[in-house]
C-alpha cells in the first residue's frame, strides 16, 4: 500500500511539473514592495499585474510582455504597461513600459530583475525613471 501511495505521489508531481505553467504569482522589490501576478498568454507573451506599497503610494499596475529566450530557463522580456495609483491623497495615471530578464529554475520558482519607466499624470508625484523603478521578483510559477 504504501509503495503504491508513493508511486503515485511521485506521479502526480512529475505530471504537474512537466505541464506548462502558465501562472507565476510573487513579489516584486523595490523602492517598496509588490505583490506580482504573471499569466501567459502563450509561448511568448504574457500579462503581468501588481499591487504595491511604498513612498505614501499605493499603485495598481499591468504590462503586456513580449517574453524572448535566451538560454535553456534564461529570458528577457519588454513590454508597455500603464498604472494607476494614489500618492498622500492625489490620484496618480501613469503609462510607461518594462525591460527585464528572468531565470526560470527546474523547480517551479523564478526569479527576474526589471526596470520600469513610468509617466505619471494628475499628481506632483514625479515621473519614474530612474534606479527607484528597479525590482527584483520572486515568484512561484503554477
Amino acid at each position: 500500500m504504501k509503495k503504491t501511495i508513493v508511486i503515485f505521489l511521485v506521479s502526480f508531481f512529475v505530471a504537474a511539473f512537466a505541464n506548462a505553467q502558465d501562472n507565476a504569482l510573487g513579489v516584486r522589490l523595490t523602492s517598496g514592495a509588490e505583490v506580482s501576478y504573471q499569466r501567459s498568454l502563450n509561448d511568448i507573451n504574457r500579462l503581468e499585474f501588481n499591487l504595491g506599497w511604498g513612498w505614501n503610494t499605493t499603485s495598481l499596475t499591468g504590462f503586456y510582455q513580449w517574453v524572448n529566450p535566451i538560454t535553456e530557463g534564461f529570458k528577457w522580456y519588454i513590454g508597455p504597461g500603464a498604472g494607476l495609483g494614489l500618492f498622500n491623497s492625489s490620484t496618480i495615471i501613469g503609462i510607461g513600459g518594462t525591460v527585464g530578464i528572468e531565470y526560470n529554475f527546474a523547480i517551479p520558482l523564478q526569479l527576474s530583475l526589471d526596470w520600469r519607466p513610468m509617466f505619471n499624470f494628475g499628481s506632483s508625484h514625479d515621473s519614474n525613471y530612474g534606479s527607484a523603478n528597479v525590482g527584483l521578483g520572486i515568484r512561484y510559477k503554477f
